[in-house]
């Protein structure tokens, strides 16, 4: 059941990726060594992509961190019979802490040099992760960590869905919003 379950996350994130590689048109024949190219899109430069990749991963982390922080203060006034309705809130403030943390992550490095990309698309990329993110978590594991010591190689799987494929998601939004600046 989970080897299906695991097969049908792999066949989500591989069709995923395609349906990214052909939203990466045609590069402008000469357009790198002329170095100021304006039509078409900038080629991809794999070793910004991974950049965005792994910036974006882990300015999620931190922002999740921080967003549950903010949240927990602020929910510290509420009465102790809504602990449940608290971690909610304290939660989703730390979801869209993360969130936002990634798209700007992944934004800030993307807009380096004469590209530039677009913001909402990125934060779409990224919603779509979370998403997907949250699907994943659901289908693998039941929305909940795996309780016994035996499983830690099931929770570090769900550790790096949850944290990378929000960031997989803007990356590949905004590479797809790319253009030369004018």
């Amino acid at each position: 059941m989970i080897r299906s379950r695991v097969f049908a996350a792999a066949a989500l994130l591989a069709l995923w990726a395609s349906v990214a590689q052909g939203q990466w048109g045609p590069v402008p024949v000469g357009a790198e060594q002329a170095g100021a190219a304006t039509e078409g899109k900038p080629a991809i430069r794999y070793e910004r992509v991974a950049g965005e990749i792994v910036a974006g991963t882990y300015a999620g982390v931190i922002g999740y961190f921080v967003g549950r922080g903010v949240g927990t203060i602020a929910t510290t006034m509420m009465k102790s019979d809504h602990d449940r309705v608290r971690e909610h809130i304290v939660n989703d403030i730390g979801i869209a802490s993360a969130a936002f943390a990634i798209g700007g992550t992944v934004f800030a490095i993307g807009n380096l040099g004469a590209e530039s990309g677009d913001f909402r698309t990125t934060m779409v990329g990224v919603t779509a992760g979370v998403g997907a993110s949250l699907l994943m978590s659901k289908l693998i594991f039941k929305g909940r960590m795996p309780s016994n010591e035996a499983s830690s190689h099931r929770k570090w799987l769900m550790a790096t869905l949850d944290s990378s494929l929000p960031a997989i998601g803007g990356t590949i939004a905004f590479n797809a919003s790319r253009k030369w600046q004018r």
